[in-house]
């Protein structure tokens, strides 16, 4: 879908070749959660001769058409999301994310000498994680408390790292 256009007052998509992929049909996608999505299927309505075929569709038959199903709702997340991460605020927050979590799980492998759950089961591994979590809290907190970081929340990236 990414390598194609779109175009809204046909409601179609069009692929490398030209060719329109039409509006086919709707339907309500449940997930194990209970949530509904609403996904729309697109058609071409003939693939056969296309010298785009092979990279295109993954399908191995000839008689094969490219299908793609489209979540509306997941797109204009996606949308928001890449928006997001692409401002300013999203570069700060994305570097320092990356420094923070790697940091956290650094301190949790190598400083604590974390190898594996000592717990069998879903109920009890979730329970291990959330005291290791909370101690790995715990001692960030009593860190910056005793360091002059207090108040800073985002560390700002040195000047040499270009984004």
């Amino acid at each position: 879908m990414e390598n194609m256009g779109y175009y809204k007052p046909d409601d179609c998509f069009i692929c490398k070749n030209g060719r329109h992929l039409d509006y086919v049909s709707k339907y309500t996608s449940h997930a194990k959660d209970g949530t509904e999505r609403e996904i729309s299927v697109y058609r071409c309505e003939d693939c056969s001769d296309c010298p785009y075929r092979s990279v295109c569709c993954k399908a191995k038959e000839e008689n094969r058409r490219k299908e793609i199903s489209v979540c509306w709702e997941f797109q204009k997340m996606r949308q928001q999301s890449y928006r997001n991460s692409t401002t300013e605020e999203g570069k700060l927050l994305r570097c320092n994310r990356s420094i923070q979590v790697e940091g956290a799980f650094g301190q949790l492998k190598h400083n604590r000498s974390f190898k594996r759950f000592l717990t069998g089961g879903n109920i009890k591994v979730l329970a291990e994680l959330l005291f290791l979590g909370l101690s790995q809290n715990i001692a960030h907190f009593v860190s910056k408390c005793n360091s002059s970081l207090q108040k800073q929340h985002l560390i700002q990236p040195k000047a040499y790292l270009k984004f």
